[in-house]
This record gives C-alpha cells, sequence and structure tokens, in this order.
C-alpha cells in the first residue's frame, strides 16, 4: 500500500518526474480540492512551515511525521489515495 512508503521517496519515481515536466497537469493537482483538503489537513497537525523548510535544507523526518499522522486517519488516506490516482502515470 502507498501508505507504507517512505514519503519523501515519492519525488524520486518515474510519475513524480512525469508530473513536475507537466505545468498543466501539475497546476490542475495543485488546484483540486482534495490537494487544498491535504494541505488543510497539514496544516491542522501543526507545525507544516517548519517541516517544510527542514525538509529542503534535507531533513525530511518532521514532514514525514506530519505525513504519517494524516495518513494514519482514514479521510487523511482517502484523500491522498484520490491525489494519487488522478496524477499522471509513467
Amino acid at each position: 500500500m502507498a501508505s507504507e512508503s517512505q514519503p519523501g521517496s515519492i519525488l524520486n519515481t518515474p510519475q513524480a518526474e512525469k508530473l513536475l515536466r507537466d505545468k498543466a497537469a501539475l497546476e490542475k493537482l495543485l488546484r483540486s480540492p482534495d490537494t487544498k483538503a491535504l494541505m488543510e489537513m497539514l496544516e491542522r497537525q501543526g507545525g507544516l512551515q517548519a517541516a517544510a523548510d527542514a525538509a529542503m535544507r534535507g531533513d525530511t523526518t518532521q514532514l514525514q511525521s506530519l505525513v504519517g499522522k494524516v495518513m494514519g486517519n482514514p479521510a487523511g488516506a482517502g484523500v491522498v489515495e484520490r491525489i494519487t490516482r488522478s496524477a499522471p502515470k509513467p
């Protein structure tokens, strides 16, 4: 299941590479209601900005913890699953 993989490892997949090259698909994904819901869930957990800043410096542990908390919630896991299904396939 997707929730068992490391959250940071998703950026190193063919699917992520394709999405990052497809500006229209990326914009569509970023504007989707599910992406907005995911961001709200992450923000409600607290510390999102600090976790994002740490991840930009190479330390993904805080961000992984936040994502793990969201994925531990059935609603959060459902949102992530829908986002994953809607992303372009490699």
